[in-house]
């Protein structure tokens, strides 16, 4: 008699675990899920999947979303190799090292222009048919490397055996709007106004539409991770009774994505959208809203921004919640910033004290205030770790829905409870909440908000502790 085990004994099992790489600054919860690690820990496999990206109007700050994921990524997990295709024209290696100046790993002091694990490419030195071209048989090549290879995630199979993969390729395009083809740049050998150009664009998204349906493919089996930006425009409907239609139900009406095709919208897992953006500055001094230092009073300075993004596609968690980053225009992505401005928006979460000197409930020993916390965040490796910790209960609180109510409490809760369990906070927040490779041999222990979670309420003990 023929059993299901030998009608499905002929096809190979998809890999147990897909990682995705850790960048925290709110974009890690809502990409992903807790996973149990090999001593019980909670494992948060979120943040970069294969096929990433994020799109926006002109002057979003997109690329300085892009560059902090792949800059971040790159600097957490080693080994690592990464490439940037600018199909814009605007990059360079010293912006690159800017950017990496507060990188807490191998990036601070990393030589970009020289190292052989980066390299910045454009489409004057290759169009994008060359490019991916050269991506494609960089895949075929990875298929055959050796275990040599590879490295060993946290994460573990049914065997209880850790999962291997290869070490990362990081690749970024800026603009996928802007990448040219072999078709669009033959094209673009004819005069302007040539009747041939007519039907380029046409040509060109048939192209772009060929990639975009290898793309995942590519990207799986060769341990490739992309990430792209796009430009939004306004859809111009010739038939004013015709309904708008949508490529992704969480964009808006009369938005849609600029010489990008279709399969762009469905073939990502992740895409970011940044729905506005503002200058962040005090209503009263017009300065900025955190200042670097008491000498950062200048009026009108547009340094700080505030852009409101939201996931309008991700495969593993929920779409559509918009919440806010903030952005350095001299300096990217504040992190630290970021997660305080989250957490004081939804009702001063885990923030005791008044409005004028307040302090986190994990970390009451910290003074804070509106002029100080920035410096503070940069100065304070603490003060970052707990910032971390709250705005990531916050975001569980807010996004997972179906997480065990025991486990939920307010960080007050939290901190009180662990305290009476004999726990030393110092000491749990020298820590780090992002998986690495190798991880148990890391110098910073590992430790995930959801493993505070579960040790207030017996459920976990740090194996290192």
């Amino acid at each position: 008699m023929t059993t299901t085990f030998d009608l499905l004994g002929g096809i190979n099992a998809s890999p147990a675990v897909r990682p995705m790489f850790n960048v925290g600054c709110l974009l890690d919860i809502p990409t992903g899920r807790f996973l149990l690690g090999k001593h019980g820990e909670s494992i948060l496999n979120g943040g970069i999947a294969n096929v990433n990206a994020i799109c926006g109007r002109g002057n979003s700050f997109k690329t300085a979303l892009l560059l902090y994921m792949l800059l971040q990524a790159m600097d957490r997990y080693m080994p690592s190799a990464a490439n940037v295709y600018d199909t814009e024209l605007t990059l360079s290696y010293q912006r690159f090292a800017d950017l990496s100046k507060r990188m807490m790993n191998r990036l601070a002091s990393f030589d970009f222009e020289l190292s052989n694990e980066f390299k910045l490419t454009d489409k004057n030195e290759h169009n994008g048919s060359e490019w991916f071209d050269w991506l494609k048989s960089v895949a075929d090549m990875r298929v055959k490397l050796g275990k040599e290879h590879k490295v060993t995630t946290p994460f573990i199979d049914a065997h209880k055996k850790f999962v291997d993969i290869l070490f990362p390729l990081l690749t970024a395009i800026d603009s996928f709007s802007m990448f040219e083809t072999n078709v669009s740049v033959k094209m673009n050998e004819k005069g302007v106004g040539d009747s041939d150009r007519n039907m380029q664009f046409m040509k060109d998204g048939g192209a772009k539409t060929q990639l975009m349906m290898e793309l995942p493919t590519v990207t799986n089996k060769g341990g490739i991770y992309v990430l792209m930006t796009a430009h939004l425009g306004d859809q111009h409907q010739l038939d004013p009774y015709a309904p708008p239609a949508k490529k992704l139900g969480f964009l808006k009406n009369k938005t849609t994505f600029k010489n990008v095709p279709e399969k762009f919208s469905f073939l990502t897992s992740n895409c970011l959208q940044v729905l506005g953006t503002a200058v962040l500055s005090n209503p009263t001094t017009k300065a900025p809203e955190f200042p670097r230092s008491q000498e950062d009073d200048l009026r009108n300075d547009t340094d700080l921004m505030i852009l409101s993004v939201s996931f309008i596609r991700t495969k593993y968690g929920g779409s559509g919640i918009p919440f806010d980053l903030i952005v350095s225009q001299s300096n990217g992505l504040e992190v630290g910033l970021s997660e305080f401005w989250y957490i004081k928006s939804y009702g001063r979460y885990g923030i005791g004290g008044n409005d004028r000197t307040y302090h986190l409930d994990i970390l009451p020993e910290v003074s804070l205030s509106r002029t100080t916390v920035r410096s503070k965040i940069y100065e304070n490796k603490r003060l970052q770790r707990a910032l971390e910790i709250t705005s990531q209960l916050c975001q569980i609180q807010n996004l997972w829905h179906e997480t065990d109510p025991s486990l939920i409490c307010t960080p007050k809760e939290l901190y009180d409870s662990l305290i009476q369990k004999g726990y030393d906070w110092n000491r749990l927040l020298e820590t780090r909440g992002y998986w690495t490779f190798n991880n148990e041999s890391q110098p910073l222990p590992f430790l995930s908000t959801m493993d505070l979670l579960r040790m207030r309420v017996g459920l976990y003990h740090p194996y290192w502790y």
